[in-house]
Parts: structure tokens; C-alpha cells; sequence
């Protein structure tokens, strides 16, 4: 076996951890470079081959062989990355074999028993008697690999360490003679001291493409960002903005930055180093405004900062691996708030299938209105636009990606998110609106700097349905439905919260869908989900002939309650598919199972052909009114109506308006009641029907009683008033009959208006309370009597006989089922079998037949996934009607359908 197949098997093993990225640049002949020794094996190991490789630096032992690989057993991982980085250190940082020792014992920590071995020690001379680097190749946990490090370096009295898995490196520094307080960008060379490569001025060109930031930001934790007092997050990305404005400067700047010269680096004085990155955040947020707070600072503490800037000054973020970008971004959101916001990362190969089946195109505007950390966006604008290099993104930039891609986040961070990812992409950010920009509430728009900007652009670009004059001030609230309710974008791509409810009326008193709730309120604070106004959000926010993926909660396709929203998008939007997600999909943040909806809006001319056949189709529709009333008439003198004599639509209905108000009453009654006496029940334990209806009538009754009894005492108050002023009037007839002095009259006439004034008085609160009790009961009768029609099937038919809106319900819903008749278009539906992770929401990967992991033409592990084939690139679509259904993920297999009905979008030129 040759050295490089078998390093491909071992590193292939789904089950190493580590990796050889590290190395790829050097473009390292390893059946020429390293030199690979087989022996047979003795013992149990008798009959297998061992495989070892000849080190290429001396060990502290003296050994010159270390074993890699038993056949068809254990493999030694860590010893080939220790042998690259050996040929690293002798090949790139020119170092030779003399000046370098292998698995030194070193006893560290209070403890004389507390041993271990550095991999690997570089000294500055021959002598090897202090070491200028120490290598730790990684320990399976991250903190204790640096903590261990760190123990070496405190004994051995180093300078540098370097902890690395292959992949990624972590290199600390301790300017003497400090603790560790600092890291380095880069490893010194053999010429080179820790001071050189801090004071080495770096240039674009020179920034490393290929890094895990997400790495980068766990080895920050671990130095200083976990303890240090402030929001990891929002520090996190004032560097990022810092780094990115820089590095745009650099790119663009040609006259103050020659050789495309970077200033995003570390000096050895923290103060001097503070003042250079907070200067270039403050330039990055006057650059792009709104995504911190005026006048905000870098708030690290400036020895933390000195840490943080170095692993950081390496790596180049304009234009780097956006799936890298997201795994790191979604790392940092805190789990607690993605779970209590129902925002979750959605995977790339969702989005991607989600673009794909929808085929934007360069001249289409689109939306997201729920953006996050816009990968939706992001995604669209590589499927329409693919760019390689800064001139090409920056020509995206100017001709596509600033006036086609738009996107709104309310949530700070998911805000902060998208911003970065659309400059790393090279856009721009410039049509990305938020924080606290409310997609569900347009009249927000004014109160911040961001929604006054979204208001000004769809002005701009005309993408208001309605049109807005020139001339108009965008500053009156009451003007923000008029003229925001409906857009005009060609494409909306979104994946909104699942978690949360509005409870604002002037909010839901905008939603049709939101109509439910306002009447189930009936008075008290009404409540409608988040996610149900988001989809007639989306619908208003699409022009005629627009077309949308929405993910959504399953529940919103399949709960019967909730038919009421199926049958509103099917009245103005065209079905074009239903997607059934993995169940593992959004885990670990939530198992929620979710579909992705696919809608195209019905152009004016669709709709005009869907309102002649409606009007064709009226004429045979039943007259339910007159229906329920002869059912009602029949069973007149029964106490039920038989469920098979009610037609099937009407009872379809019953079941959906009233299943859960049924259950609610019945437990609410029985509640009540077991304080007064024993309910009867039947032999299952079910309370007797019989017995609640009496016990509802009981109730109805008691409440006619008290409200005559209450009318009466009021009543009664009044004609105490009455009989007073009847007795002053029988009083003062008889004295003006006497001729009584004119004085004494007057002075009975005010006796009495003085008595009766007291009287009333008197009552004022009496009566106060018996109007309240009044109003209070008249109240109550009428939902207690509601609340007996729900225990009946017949009761809930007299409550449909007595609402106009359910009747026009039911009519509608003949309609509707004629017009799908006639329409008769084909639905495509599909539900995901690999859903890329496992319960635990680790990314599972696609495995050859060897078991090993399965990698792209750029070293990425393929997800496990059938919502896309990667394989099938954009061009093929062409020829897609040959393609072998085996060929076909769930994407492309709609493409292919989608080719064949000859839907508009997707019709092959």
C-alpha cells in the first residue's frame, strides 16, 4: 500500500477527528517526502501487516520509527499530523532537524506526578536548551489541550505554543515576562522572533481563503471572551465589521493603501492596538449605519482585544466559505434565544432546494421578510449570479445583488448576521433592513432609521402595489397599510419564526387570517401565531405571477382547525408543491416537524378566469340555511340529530369550528359542579350527556332568575322615588284645598325635594351596582345559552344557522372544491427520507462502500441529504428529461415535473 492511499483511509475514517487541511498549500509528495516502513506483526497481532513511518525529526527517546496503522485494526492519526507538521516546520518556516525534539517528558503543575510528553519542542539552536516553540497535537477536548500547553510553556520557559488538530491552530504567546496573555497570527519562522511577526505588515493577498472561524471563535472563548464580561456576540461582530471594512479599503483603496496594505493587525502595545481596531470599527459603522448604536465602542478590555485580534489577523473574510460563515454565526446565537424566538439556521441544502425549484432570475426582485442570517438570499443571488474574485463581486454587487435581493429582520442579532454574511458574499448589505424593522407591522417602519430607509427604497424601485407620489413625506402612520400593505416582488423566500403570537388588535385587524381570532376573542385580548400572519404577509408582499417557499410548522397543512388558512392561500395562490421535511432537520434547536410550501400568486387574469367559473359553479350551490332549518324542524322535539343525517360538508365544519370549544365546556361544567354535587356518570366514566344539558339548563335558568330579580330591585328603587314624589303631590293638593299660606307650601315643596334628593342619593350606588349586575348577566345568558348549543350537534347547527359568516363558509367551500375541479392542476409532493442529521442534530454524512466519508472537489464532507443533488449543476437543468430518476433529489425531480406541466418559470428554452 502507498503512503498517500493510506493516509487517505485513515483520515477518511468518519470516526478521526483530525485533519490535514493544515498541509494542503505545501503540496507534500508523500510517497516522496515521508517514508513508510511495514513489518509483520507478532502476538495478537500475528498475521497482520504494521505499518510505520521513519520520523523525520529526532525523538527525546531516540526512536526512529513510529507505528501509524495495524491492518484491519488501530490507526495512529496523531503521529502522521505530528510527522506533517515536523515537514512543515523544516520545508516552509526553514527549520532544521537539529533544532527540533519529539515527545519531550515534561513535568508540570504543584504536582511532581502531574508528567506529560510535548509533541513537539523547536529550539532556536543546536543546544536545545530552551525551547522557542512547543507543539500540542490536539487532546480530544479543546481546553485541555491549552491547558496543557500552557503547562509545558510555564516549565520549559517558552515563548510561542502551538495547539493544533490538523486543521486548525491556536498559537499563544506570553510577551516576557507575562503569563499568556496574547496570541500570535502566525508561527515565527527559524530568522524570525515573536516581535518580527507582530510588527510584519500583512497585505489582502497574503490572508488566508481556507480557516474555520467557527474554530477561531471557540479558541476565543477559551482564552478570554467566556469570562469577559461583556456580549460575546456583539463584540464578535464589531471585529468582523472592523475586519471586513479593512479589507474592503485595502480592496478598493488604492491610493491610501498600496500593495493592498491591511491595518486590522495587532501591535505589541494593547493600548496602541485598541485605538487601531476600534478606529476601524468606527469607521465600518459610519460605513454602513444602523447596525450598532451611535457613537458604540469596542467594549473588550484592551488586554482581551490584543488576544482576540490575533487569530483573526490571518484570515481573509471578504469572499470566504459562506457555509463555514454560517456554521460559525449559528454557533453563536445562543441556543436559549433560538428556542425562545422559534429563529433557527436554516440548513444550506433546505435553501438550496427552496432556490432551486423556484429558479429566480437576474432580473427579479426578492424578499425575505424573516431574513436571519440571510441565506436565502445569499443562496439566490449564487444561483443567479455566481461570481469568482473581487472585480466580479463587485460587479454583483453594482448589477444585481444591491437593487434585486431585499431582506428585513425585527431581531437584533439575526440583523447583525445578515449584514456581515452579505458583505463576506460581496454584496453590499444595502437592501438588508433591521434591527427592529417588523415585517407583520408596517406602521414600525417610521419610528427607526432602518424602516425609513426600507420606505424610501420600495418607493424608489416602484415595488409598492399601490403607487406612492413623489412628493409624498414618508412620516404619517396612518398612511404606512395604505401604502405598504401589498409589494410587488417577484420572489419570496422565507423561513419565518415558529415560535410566538401576536396579541396587538390594530395589528391583527389588518389580517384576514387573523379575522378567527378577532371573533373567538369576543371582547378579551385576541391572539393569533406569528407564523400564520407571516404567510399572508407573504402573499400580500408578492406581485401578480410572484411565487414564494415558505417553511412552516406541519401542523399548518394537516390540523383541521386550521383549514380556514389552507382555503384562504388556495383562493389567491396557486399550489405548486408541498415539501415534508426530516423530522431531524431544525434539530438540535427544535424537533418540530416542518413542510415547505410552494406558492405562485395568481395573476388579475387568473383571478378574473377563477371569478367566472365561481359564478358559473354559485347556481348549483346547496342552500345550507334552508338545509340545517328543515334538519332542525324534523328533529324539533329530540334532544340530538343524528350524525348520518347531517350532509357530510355541513358536519366537516361542525367538527372543525367546534371540537375543542366542546371539550372545553364540558370539563368548565363538570368543574363546576363537582363542588355543588356528585355528577352522575356512565359506566366508562364519561359524564352522562342527560346530565349536563340539565345542568346547563339549570344554569341558564338561574341566571333568567337572577336578572328578573335584579331588574326588580331596581325597579323597586324607582317607584320608591315615584311613591315619595306621589305622596308630595297628594300633600300639596290638599293644602293649596286649605288655602294654606303660600310660605308653608314652599317650605313642604322644599322638604320634600330635599328628601327625594337624599332618597336618590341613596340609591345612586345601588343602582350603579344593580346596572353593572345587569349588564354583567345579560352577558353571561347568552354565552351560557352558547355554551349549551355546543354540548349538541344540534345545538352547533343552530349556532351555523345563526352566524352569516359560517353559512358563507360552507357555500364558499362548494365553490372552492368546483373551481379545483375545473382547474384540475397537478400538486407536487414529496417528503424527505435523509434529513442530513441524526436525533441529536449532528450532521450526518454521506459514506463510500468502504465506510469512509464521502468529500467534495473541495474537501468538504457531503451531508447526507435528498432535498438536493449537488451533482447536477445549473447547466444540466437543460437536459434534465433524460436524467434517471435515481439521478434525482426531491429538487430536481420537481424541476422535471415542473418542465413537463410547462410551468412558466421552469420551461426550458
Amino acid at each position: 500500500m502507498e503512503i498517500r492511499e493510506l493516509i487517505d483511509s485513515i483520515f477518511k475514517d468518519p470516526n478521526i477527528k483530525y485533519e490535514l487541511s493544515e498541509f494542503e498549500n505545501l503540496k507534500i509528495d508523500y510517497d516522496k517526502e515521508l517514508q513508510l516502513i511495514t513489518k509483520p506483526g507478532s502476538g495478537r497481532n500475528t498475521g497482520k501487516t504494521i505499518y510505520y513511518l521513519k520520523t523525520l525529526a529526532p525523538f527525546h527517546s531516540g526512536k526512529e520509527e513510529i507505528q501509524i496503522f495495524v491492518e484491519d485494526g488501530k490507526s495512529n492519526p496523531e503521529e502522521i499530523v505530528r510527522q506533517l507538521w515536523v515537514y512543515k516546520l523544516l520545508k516552509y518556516y526553514n527549520y532544521s532537524p537539529d533544532q527540533i525534539e519529539l515527545e519531550k517528558p515534561v513535568v508540570y503543575g504543584s504536582r511532581s506526578e502531574e508528567r506529560g510528553y510535548a509533541d513537539i519542542l523547536v529550539y532556536s539552536d543546536n543546544e536545545k536548551i530552551t525551547p522557542k516553540i512547543i507543539f500540542e497535537i490536539k487532546k480530544p477536548k479543546r481546553k485541555d489541550g491549552i491547558d496543557q500547553l500552557k503547562g509545558y510553556l510555564n516549565v520549559e520557559g517558552s515563548p510561542v505554543g502551538v495547539w493544533s488538530n490538523g486543521s486548525d491552530r491556536l498559537i499563544l504567546y506570553r510577551p516576557y515576562p507575562k503569563e499568556f496573555d496574547d496570541t500570535l497570527s502566525e508561527i515565527p519562522r527559524e530568522d524570525q522572533e515573536p516581535k518580527d511577526v507582530i510588527e510584519q505588515k500583512r497585505t489582502l493577498a497574503k490572508l488566508k481563503t481556507e480557516f474555520n472561524f467557527k474554530m477561531i471563535i471557540q479558541n476565543l472563548e477559551e482564552l478570554v471572551l467566556a469570562d469577559s464580561g461583556v456580549d460575546e456576540f456583539n463584540e464578535i461582530f464589531k471585529l468582523i465589521f472592523a475586519k471586513i471594512w479593512d479589507e474592503k479599503e485595502a480592496e478598493e483603496n488604492h491610493r491610501d493603501r498600496p500593495n493592498q496594505q491591511l491595518e486590522f493587525q495587532k501591535t505589541d502595545d494593547p493600548e496602541m492596538t485598541y485605538e487601531r481596531i476600534n478606529q476601524l470599527f468606527k469607521k465600518a459603522s459610519e460605513e454602513w449605519p444602523g447596525v450598532f448604536e451611535d457613537n458604540e465602542n469596542i467594549r473588550l478590555r484592551k488586554d482581551h482585544l490584543q488576544i482576540c485580534v490575533g487569530p483573526l489577523e490571518p484570515v481573509r473574510l471578504l469572499g470566504s466559505n459562506l457555509r463555514i460563515m454560517d456554521d460559525a454565526f449559528e454557533y453563536l446565537i445562543p441556543t436559549e434565544a433560538k428556542k425562545k424566538k422559534g429563529q433557527f439556521f436554516t440548513p444550506r441544502f433546505v435553501i438550496d432546494m427552496c432556490v432551486r425549484m423556484l429558479n429566480p432570475q437576474k432580473d427579479e426582485y426578492i424578499m425575505d421578510p424573516a431574513c436571519g442570517s440571510a441565506g436565502f438570499l445569499l443562496h439566490a443571488m449564487e444561483w443567479c449570479y455566481p461570481a469568482d474574485g473581487a472585480k466580479e463581486r463587485e460587479l454583483r454587487k453594482f448589477k444585481y445583488a444591491s437593487k434585486y435581493l431585499w431582506g428585513i429582520d425585527f431581531e437584533t442579532r439575526a440583523s447583525k448576521t445578515s449584514r456581515a454574511l452579505m458583505l463576506i458574499a460581496g454584496d453590499g448589505h444595502s437592501k438588508v433592513f433591521g434591527p427592529d424593522v417588523n415585517s407583520l407591522q408596517p406602521k414600525t417602519w417610521f419610528a427607526t432609521y432602518s424602516g425609513r430607509q426600507l420606505m424610501d427604497q420600495l418607493r424608489a424601485e416602484k415595488l409598492t402595489k399601490k403607487a406612492i407620489p413623489s412628493s409624498a413625506v414618508l412620516n404619517e402612520e396612518s398612511k404606512a397599510w395604505d401604502y405598504f400593505e401589498e409589494l410587488s416582488f417577484d420572489i419570496i423566500l422565507t423561513n419565518p419564526p415558529f415560535a410566538g403570537e401576536i396579541k396587538d388588535r390594530q395589528i391583527l385587524e389588518h389580517y384576514d387570517l387573523a379575522k378567527p381570532a378577532l371573533k373567538r376573542a369576543k371582547g378579551k385580548q385576541p391572539k393569533e401565531e406569528r407564523d400564520v400572519l407571516f404567510i399572508e404577509r407573504v402573499i400580500k408582499m408578492l406581485k401578480p405571477g410572484g411565487r414564494a417557499a415558505i417553511v412552516l410548522p406541519q401542523g399548518k397543512f394537516n390540523n383541521s382547525s386550521l383549514a380556514f388558512i389552507r382555503e384562504w392561500i388556495l383562493r389567491k395562490a396557486r399550489l405548486l408543491a408541498v415539501v415534508g421535511l426530516h423530522p431531524n432537520t431544525f434539530k438540535p434547536h427544535t424537533g418540530t416537524k416542518t413542510s415547505v410550501l410552494f406558492i405562485q400568486k395568481y395573476t388579475e387574469k387568473e383571478l378574473k378566469n377563477i371569478a367566472n367559473v365561481q359564478r358559473e359553479v354559485q347556481a348549483a350551490c346547496p342552500n345550507y340555511a334552508d338545509q340545517i332549518e328543515n334538519l332542525l324542524q324534523k328533529y324539533e322535539q329530540d334532544l340530538e340529530i343524528p350524525e348520518e343525517e347531517i350532509p357530510e360538508n355541513v358536519l366537516e365544519l361542525i367538527l372543525e369550528e367546534f371540537a375543542e370549544p366542546e371539550q372545553e365546556v364540558i370539563q368548565e361544567i363538570v368543574e363546576e359542579e363537582q363542588d355543588e354535587e356528585e355528577t352522575e356518570t356512565d359506566e366508562t366514566g364519561s359524564v352522562d350527556l342527560d346530565d349536563l344539558i340539565e345542568q346547563a339548563d339549570e344554569k341558564i335558568s338561574e341566571l333568567r332568575n337572577q336578572l328578573i330579580k335584579v331588574k326588580q330591585k331596581l325597579a323597586a328603587l324607582d317607584d320608591e322615588v315615584d311613591a315619595m314624589k306621589d305622596k308630595q303631590q297628594s300633600e300639596l293638593d290638599i293644602l293649596k284645598e286649605q288655602k294654606t299660606d303660600r310660605k308653608i307650601i314652599s317650605d313642604v315643596r322644599t322638604e320634600y325635594k330635599k328628601k327625594i334628593k337624599e332618597v336618590k342619593t341613596k340609591q345612586r350606588d345601588i343602582k350603579k351596582e344593580l346596572r353593572s349586575e345587569i349588564k354583567q348577566l345579560e352577558k353571561e345568558i347568552p354565552e351560557a345559552e352558547y355554551e349549551r348549543k355546543l354540548l349538541t350537534t344540534k345545538g352547533k347547527l343552530q349556532i351555523v344557522l345563526e352566524d352569516a359568516d359560517l353559512l358563507q363558509k360552507l357555500s364558499d367551500r362548494f365553490i372552492d372544491a368546483e373551481v379545483a375541479k375545473r382547474l384540475d392542476y397537478p400538486i407536487f409532493m414529496a417528503v424527505s427520507e435523509r434529513g442530513g442529521k441524526d436525533s441529536s442534530g449532528a450532521y450526518e454524512y454521506q459514506l463510500d462502500k468502504n465506510g469512509n466519508i464521502v468529500e467534495d472537489e473541495f474537501g468538504n464532507p457531503i451531508i447526507d441529504q435528498d432535498l438536493v443533488n449537488y451533482n447536477i449543476e445549473k447547466v444540466k437543468f437543460k437536459d434534465i428529461d433524460i436524467l434517471k430518476d435515481g439521478e434525482l433529489c426531491i429538487a430536481e425531480a420537481f424541476i422535471k415535473n415542473a418542465n413537463q406541466i410547462e410551468l412558466s418559470f421552469w420551461i426550458n428554452e
